[in-house]
């Protein structure tokens, strides 16, 4: 009996030590616990990224171009532009469907891609490669007459790039009324894209020009090509000032001579007679004028060949009609003699 109060002292302070750790493990937070916890929150777990890469048609970067990240109702999600490295990354993004759209190229040279659908999905940042094509230059075709400079319409050219191996990139454009037609040029260089502008059908009316014009297109730059046409046909219409009225006249005609020997001015009616006198000698007709003038010319009064053959002719006509004059005094005088010559005879009979 003396041991046992020791016994009961020994119960109490079993018990006692296996009650306090108990309580001290329940209250302590459980690593194990928090881990699910952090597991199941899908704010934090999925989640989407998008990065964009942007470069120009020769592989260089873009920087400054513009983008937007739109739902499907077109409410805007995210926004940036790319950097001096042609870049730009959306984070934090719900994995689905968004919409992409480039609001702006970030250069006067540069256009922009159409808007186009990316998917974005949990992990790792999916990259996106934009390339901004350059700007299409404008080009304006002129065909015109070459004398006059109007335009001519229905002119059918054909635009090529130079060098282009099977009409790639080929077409063609129509002049209209006024002459002109104008269509873009994709340029794929900074420096410029070469063509060159050929024309296959001809205005009507007009040769056909065949010889190519060349084209440098720029980005964003206006140029022309021009193309001139020579008329094949002479103008209907006859040239102002010019006269029109025929001569009336018979350029083969010949004034006749009309003043009679008596006057002195060479051209008598009538010739002299051989048997008036011996010494006048046979000559019995006057010179004449020719007959007509050389074909094909007009008679030209006061002319110097025709003044030489008249003052011949009216020599000559001038020594006949002396002649004439001559010899009729002759006659008169020998017809006097005779008559006084018979009177005498007459007298002498008589006596």
């Amino acid at each position: 009996m003396k041991h046992r109060p020791l016994l009961f002292t020994a119960l109490a302070l079993t018990a006692a030590a296996l009650t306090g750790p108990a309580t001290t493990a329940t209250a302590a937070p459980s690593p194990s616990a928090e881990a699910p916890k952090e597991q199941g929150d899908p704010g934090l777990a999925d989640k989407a990224g998008l990065r964009i890469v942007k470069t120009d048609p020769e592989g260089q970067p873009a920087p400054g171009a513009a983008f937007q990240l739109l739902d499907s109702a077109g409410k805007t999600l995210a926004e940036g532009k790319t950097g001096a490295d042609g870049t730009l990354a959306f984070s934090d993004l719900a994995p689905g469907v968004v919409r992409l759209k480039e609001t702006a190229s970030g250069s006067p040279l540069l256009g922009t891609v159409p808007d186009q659908d990316v998917v974005v999905a949990p992990g790792k940042p999916q990259v996106l490669a934009i390339t901004d094509p350059y700007k299409s230059a404008g080009l304006t075709l002129k065909v015109t007459d070459k004398a006059t400079g109007k335009g001519l319409a229905g002119a059918i050219v054909n635009i090529a790039p130079k060098d282009a191996k099977d009409d790639k990139g080929a077409f063609t454009r129509t002049t209209g009324p006024d002459g002109t037609a104008k269509a873009p040029l994709p340029v794929c260089k900074k420096t410029g894209s070469a063509y060159t502008a050929t024309e296959t059908k001809a205005p009507d009316g007009y040769r056909l020009e065949t010889t190519p014009v060349e084209i440098t297109a720029k980005p964003g730059a206006e140029t022309t090509a021009a193309l001139t046409n020579t008329a094949t046909t002479k103008p209907t219409e006859d040239p102002t000032g010019k006269p029109t009225a025929k001569p009336t006249g018979d350029p083969t005609a010949q004034p006749t001579p009309t003043v009679s020997a008596s006057t002195g001015t060479g051209e008598p009616t009538a010739t002299a007679s051989s048997s008036s006198s011996p010494d006048i000698g046979t000559a019995t007709s006057t010179p004449t004028a020719p007959d007509a003038t050389p074909e094909g010319f007009l008679a030209h009064t006061g002319a110097d060949s025709t003044n030489g053959w008249l003052l011949a002719i009216g020599g000559l006509l001038l020594a006949a009609g002396g002649g004439a004059v001559y010899a009729a005094r002759r006659r008169k005088n020998r017809d006097a003699e005779a008559e006084a010559g018979t009177g005498q005879h007459r007298r002498t009979d008589d006596n």
